[in-house]
């Protein structure tokens, strides 16, 4: 899934806390049509939208970069697959090997 695919994700479920998509445009201080064209699909959302939704609803940064699973859980396969690649070009092997320590401690968690 792209990082657009994921935003439009993280931006519909949002949008499901909201009684209406027009008091949702409020809340971000956008034009309702702006908010309804991403809500289609129709136009990536880019990196100054997502920073500006999340300090809008006071999320962490990033957040709208990130998959959510239902309860809130975070779905740990970017993060792991970003690791692994950073594990695989990293210039220093002590780096690599601590976070591939860590890598495997995660996995026997979950």
């Amino acid at each position: 899934m792209d990082i657009f695919a994921i935003r439009r994700q993280n931006l519909m479920a949002l949008a499901g806390n909201y009684q209406s998509q027009q008091a949702f445009a409020t809340t971000l201080d956008r034009d309702e049509s702006q908010l309804s064209r991403y809500l289609r699909g129709k136009g990536g959302i880019g990196h100054q939208f997502a920073r500006h939704i999340e300090k809008s609803l006071g999320l962490p940064n990033g957040w709208m970069d990130t998959i959510h699973r239902p309860g809130g859980a975070i779905d740990p396969d970017p993060l792991r697959d970003s690791l692994e690649q950073f594990i695989s070009s990293s210039p220093s092997p002590a780096l690599a090997a601590t976070i591939a320590n860590l890598l495997t401690l995660l996995s026997d968690t979950t």
